[in-house]
């Protein structure tokens, strides 16, 4: 029914339009250039994937309601000790966040962004030096935990990661092959916006 009607918009403003332009070309004299106007495919417009991505997250805090209630608010679990240890509390997980890009790699950083409260940044990479692998860099989201919201593939494992203060799309990225990478999350390609490289005298150390 929500399509049915979105549809019906669409073609009335597409029936508007012409009505427009054939008023206006009955009322001028002199010949009018016809220009071609391409329309987007509305079920695949960035308007309905911002819809889906709202309903994907409320189906998701719908289905795990006790979850956010702890996280909101204060928990009566976390009131309660555990018998016999007075000085500690139960402490229970609420979320656990996976990729199948990040499996078989350690995650060697993390950092909050410093606009979006609930947005985060992961980085992945190797420990073991002998068998280096290739990075990745996911921002998940609290709002929804199934997959992260943007992630980012590099070449050598990433290190360390941080969030611009001031500008929040902004993330820097240090590999283990010393390159230094920022990426801009708005943009929808796998690739940074600036890398260092050997013509800039990139050095070779890992970037911690």
């Amino acid at each position: 029914m929500i399509f049915d009607a979105y549809m019906a918009a669409f073609e009335k403003m597409q029936r508007e339009e012409a009505e427009e332009a054939a008023k206006g070309k009955k009322g001028s004299k002199n010949p009018t250039q016809i220009v071609q106007v391409t329309t987007e495919d509305p079920v695949y417009s960035a308007s309905m994937k911002r819809c889906l991505k709202i309903m994907e997250r409320l189906i998701v805090q719908n289905a795990n309601e006790e979850r956010f209630m702890d996280y909101k608010y204060e928990s009566l679990s976390m009131d309660e000790t555990i018998p016999g240890t007075p000085n500690t509390v139960d402490v229970l997980p609420l979320w656990r966040f996976t990729t199948e890009k990040g499996r078989r790699k350690h995650v060697t950083s993390i950092s909050w962004n410093p606009r979006y409260k609930d947005l985060f940044g992961v980085s992945y990479g190797s420990y073991d030096f002998l068998y280096p692998k290739s990075g990745l860099i996911c921002c998940y989201t609290i709002k929804n935990f199934t997959w992260p919201e943007y992630s980012f593939s590099t070449e050598s494992g990433v290190m360390c990661i941080d969030f611009h203060p001031d500008r929040p799309a902004l993330i820097a990225a240090g590999c283990y092959d010393g390159t230094v990478m920022v990426f801009d999350i708005r943009h929808k390609d796998n690739k940074p916006i600036y890398q260092s490289t050997v013509r800039t005298a990139k050095h070779t150390d890992p970037v911690w």
